[in-house]
Parts: C-alpha cells; sequence; structure tokens
C-alpha cells in the first residue's frame, strides 16, 4: 500500500512539474466555480451532491453492503427497535438462546451502542425501507460540514477542495459508508462542533446569528455524546472551555449577551442529557448507567483503560462467548502493556492504523506541515488542543479502532488543507507541482483500489453463512427458528451467526444457540409456531438439517 500510493505520488509530481515548468498552462477558473465560491454554502451543497452522486454511480459495484460485523447487527437491532417506535425490547422467552454479542437481554433487550447511529438507521428504515440510506445519507452530510468548517479558516476555494477529498477518502470506498459500523456521526459532530465554536464570537455575527450558532453548538455537542461519549467529551473539552471564556469576554465588553450564547447551549444540553438519563432508565433501569458499560460489566474480562486492574473473568453460559472474549484478550490484555516495550508497540500499532486510516502516505507531508503552521495561528491553537486531547483520551484505552477517533476527522481536513495551502501559495512550481500530485493520488488511489488508505474490512474471510442459510430458509414455508452449533476448533468467534431483530414475533427466522437437545426444549414451549433447524458449522463449511427436537 506505501509503495503504491508512493509510486503514484512520485508519476503526478513528476507529470505536473513537466507541466508547470514548460509547458505553462493558460487555465481561468471556470464561471461556474466562481457562481459556486462567491457564497459558502452552495460549496457545501456541492460537497453533498458529489458524495451522493459518487456512491450512488457505485452501486452496480459495491451494491447496497451487507452487514457482516457483530456491531453491525447490533446497530441495526437498534435501528429496528426504534422503527417499532419504542425505546427498547421486553427480554425475549428463553432468552439465554438468544444471548449475541453488543447487546444487552436483561434487564431488557436492546443494543449496547449509542443511539445516534441507531437514529439514523431507523430513519432510513422508516422512510426509505432501506437502513443503510442512512448511512448514505449521514456521510454526504459529514462531507459538506467538513466544508463548512473549513469555509471557516480558509479561503472557500480550498475549502472546497478539502470537503472533495473528504469525499473520496469517506463516501466511496469507506467503511464509514460501506457498512452499519458508524463513524460518520461522530465525525459530523466533531466538524459542526468546530465550525459552530469558531463563528460564533466573529465580531459581523448579530444576535440571532448568535443564538443560531450556539444552539448548533449544543446540538453537534450531544451527536458526540451519542455516538462516541468518551471520545467525544475528550474533543469537545477545549472547544467547551474555548466557547465559556469567549462567552464570558464578550459578555463583558458589551459585544454580546448571555441570552444568545450561554442560554441555548444550557437549555439544549440539559434536555438533551434528560432524554439520555430517560433512556438509560428504560434500557439498564438504572439513569446513570450506559448500555455500553452495562454490558462491559456482564461479559467482558478486560478494563476499558490501560491503568485499571485485570477484571475477575465471567462465567459464560456459551462456549462461544467463552472464545470470544479469550481471542480478545490474548489481543489487548493487559499483559501486553506491562512493560515499556510492550506499551509502546501497543501505541505505534494503534497510532499506525489511525494514520492509515485518516491521513495514508499522500497526504501525510502537508499534514504535518499544516499540524506545526496550526500551532502557530492563535485562530486555530484550540483544533490542535482538542486534536491533542483526543489523542491522549485514545492512548488510555484497552483498545480503540479507527472510527474511535472520529471526533477530530475534521481536524485532519483542517491540517492538511492548510499545509497544501502553504506549498502553493510560498512555494515555487515543484510545490505547486507537489499540491496537484497529492489531490491526484488521493483521487486515483481510491477509485481504483478498494484496498485504498481509507477503505478496510472491504472482503471477508470467510463466507456469509447466515445469507446463504436465509436463502435456503426464504423459500420453505413458515416460520423459521436455527438451533446453532459451532465447531469451535476451527470457528472464528467474530463470525457470529445468532443476530435478531427487534420483534421476534414477526422473524421469519430466529437465530439460536443450542444447548444440547435437553436444554433446547424450552425453546419449543416458548415458540411452537416454528419449524426447528439444526445448524453446524466451521465458518467454511456448514450442515443445516431438520430438527426434530419438537416433534
Amino acid at each position: 500500500m506505501l509503495a503504491v500510493e508512493s509510486g503514484i505520488v512520485c508519476a503526478a509530481f513528476v507529470l505536473a512539474f513537466v507541466l508547470f515548468r514548460f509547458g505553462r498552462p493558460a487555465v481561468t477558473r471556470p464561471r461556474i466555480l466562481d457562481a459556486i465560491l462567491e457564497k459558502d454554502y452552495r460549496g457545501v451543497l456541492l460537497v453533498i451532491a458529489v458524495a451522493l452522486a459518487g456512491r450512488a454511480l457505485l452501486l452496480p459495484v459495491l451494491g447496497v453492503p451487507q452487514p457482516r460485523i457483530n456491531d453491525e447487527y447490533s446497530n441495526l437491532l437498534m435501528a429496528d427497535t426504534f422503527s417499532h417506535y419504542r425505546i427498547t425490547n421486553p427480554t425475549p422467552p428463553a432468552w439465554q438462546h438468544f444471548e449475541t454479542f453488543h447487546v444487552n437481554l436483561t434487564p431488557t433487550y436492546h443494543s449496547k451502542y449509542p443511539v445516534a447511529q441507531g437514529v439514523v438507521l431507523a430513519f432510513g428504515k422508516v422512510v426509505f425501507h432501506q437502513p443503510w440510506i442512512g448511512v448514505y445519507l449521514s456521510t454526504a452530510v459529514l462531507c459538506g460540514a467538513i466544508c463548512w468548517t473549513l469555509q471557516a479558516f480558509m479561503p472557500p476555494g480550498w475549502a472546497l477542495l478539502g470537503g472533495l477529498l473528504a469525499t473520496v477518502r469517506l463516501a466511496l470506498f469507506s467503511y464509514w459508508m460501506n457498512s452499519y459500523w458508524g463513524g460518520s456521526l461522530a465525525a459530523l459532530g466533531g466538524a459542526l462542533t468546530v465550525g459552530a465554536v469558531v463563528r460564533l464570537f466573529e465580531p459581523q455575527r448579530t444576535k440571532r446569528n448568535r443564538w443560531l450558532l450556539a444552539s448548533l453548538f449544543a446540538l453537534a455537542l450531544l451527536i458526540l455524546a451519542n455516538s462516541r461519549p468518551y471520545e467525544g467529551l475528550a474533543f469537545s473539552l477545549p472547544l467547551v472551555a474555548y466557547f465559556g471564556y469567549h462567552a464570558m469576554r464578550a459578555t463583558l465588553r458589551g459585544q454580546t449577551t448571555l441570552r444568545s450564547t450561554l442560554l441555548p447551549v444550557t437549555v439544549i444540553g440539559l434536555a438533551g442529557l434528560s432524554l439520555l438519563a430517560c433512556y438509560n432508565q428504560r434500557t439498564t433501569g438504572d439513569p446513570l448507567l450506559l448500555p455500553h458499560l452495562l454490558n462491559e460489566r456482564t461479559y467482558s474480562p478486560l478494563p476499558l483503560f490501560l491503568w485499571q486492574s485485570a477484571k475477575a473473568a465471567p462465567t459464560f453460559r456459551d462456549p462461544a462467548f467463552a472464545k470470544f472474549y479469550a481471542v480478545t484478550e490474548d489481543e489487548y490484555g493487559n499483559d501486553k502493556t506491562k512493560s515499556f516495550a510492550g506499551l509502546v508497540s501497543v501505541e505505534l500499532s494503534r497510532f499506525l492504523a489511525d494514520w492509515f486510516f485518516y491521513i495514508g502516505p499522500a497526504l501525510s507531508f502537508p499534514a504535518l506541515l499544516g499540524f506545526l503552521i496550526s500551532a502557530k495561528e492563535p485562530r486555530i491553537q484550540i483544533v490542535v488542543l482538542a486534536t491533542f486531547s483526543t489523542a491522549v483520551a485514545l492512548t488510555m484505552c484497552t483498545y480503540t479502532m479507527p472510527h474511535y477517533a472520529a471526533p477530530a476527522t475534521v481536524t485532519i481536513y483542517i491540517f492538511t488543507m492548510e499545509g497544501l495551502r502553504h506549498l502553493w501559495q510560498h512555494g515555487k512550481d515543484g510545490a505547486r507541482a507537489f499540491v496537484v500530485a497529492v489531490c491526484l493520488t488521493v483521487v486515483v488511489a481510491s477509485l481504483t483500489r478498494q484496498t485504498g488508505s481509507a477503505a478496510i474490512n472491504s472482503t471477508f474471510s470467510f463466507p456469509d453463512t447466515r445469507a446463504l442459510i436465509t436463502r435456503r430458509l426464504d423459500s420453505k414455508p413458515g416460520k423459521h427458528l436455527v438451533l446453532v452449533t459451532y465447531d469451535l476448533a476451527r470457528h472464528y468467534p467474530g463470525d457470529e451467526l445468532v443476530h435478531n431483530g427487534a420483534e421476534f414475533s414477526s422473524e421469519m427466522i430466529l437465530w439460536a444457540r443450542s444447548k444440547g437437545a435437553e436444554g433446547d426444549l424450552e425453546l419449543c414451549r416458548a415458540y411452537p409456531d416454528r419449524t426447528f433447524w439444526k445448524v453446524t458449522t466451521d465458518d467454511r463449511n456448514v450442515s443445516l438439517v431438520r430438527s426434530q427436537l419438537c416433534q
């Protein structure tokens, strides 16, 4: 990957340099571009339109993504719950057979994840009858929000270019667009938070405009709180401090009033936190207990943070759970961080994973240059602080994924575009050729290979066994219940079959864990209207036979 993308940069640089040095092409800016750049909102709308059209054109190639990851099924469960116009679900009969990863079965049946992703998926399901439309729309809006935030720091042309680069990297082949895993909403919250707070105290703003920006700032903070609560808090703390300091200073100077700044943030923030407490009460029975923390307490043997002591190993009701968390503990366990060398290795590994996703080889130098420039610019220093606080928070976690850092996505594009703009304005032919080469490389690398910097998890080692079984059972009459047994010696615990929707009575297929003939009898009593099937799989081979259990 590094060699290929570096090669594209070099080839594009040579071509661009030759054109700049010897061709001197007389290129005039199209009038339509001038018209777009005349109004900021036009650039934002163009970026959103390109993101929507670009991914729509890829539908014949990529299609609508199918869930494969446990996290995706958990988010889809939440979407299904909300689409039935309820907050959570009653615990199903014989619930021990339906235990699955990242889902709580008691005291109610619900996803462990924050609600933001579930809300947009539910919107797609209710309005368009396809949950993925929520992902499609929210990722496009994210790209537009990045452009809008960049407009607060740089000329509109560079902001538009940054938004388009984000579109290529995030809205085409990225797993943020092509899965139900999440990432776009936390990044959207981060972009709107920065864009709102830096505009809020500009001298030319009217009271009404300040009130709208303050309200947007508060809503963006709630998006962070309901998508990536921990990382969102780390990212927003410097921004909230910045907001509080400038609100008090502007009020004391008579430039604004607390009614137009602090009041909307306080009212919207308290309303959002109250709704979150109500959600916690309905799902976990405790207004202060998040579903995620309940799930961690119930199942995970790992502490959430590196400084915490190892937890007592829980007793699992199913061997597939035991294997899943044994693999997780082997990969992320505290033993890896007890030595200095081990800690460095873990932190370097997660840094490289985030670098590969968010920046990649082509954007590395512009992003670093822009970061150094931004650290010296008073107006952008708050962005540097937000990035730093997020990075520190992530280093303290036991385990991370690239989308954990999503709140800080917009900062990468601020730094990158600052770096590219500096090279273009202060450099000569070589520097400008490099800017062109970087932009071309981002486009070419993303469009020609699904394994580009921002495209991970696009292929899987195992066939989609759930889809295979579903197709076979769809042709058979009535409702079905599939009893799943794994060949644990060869089964990869992340390739899980037992996932169900919110409304058991309307599901044509229920997936359950087999607990032996005697243990499975309670399912016969609880679900007498279903045909029972037995599935045994090692992830590559699958056996599906009619069960005689309930006859």
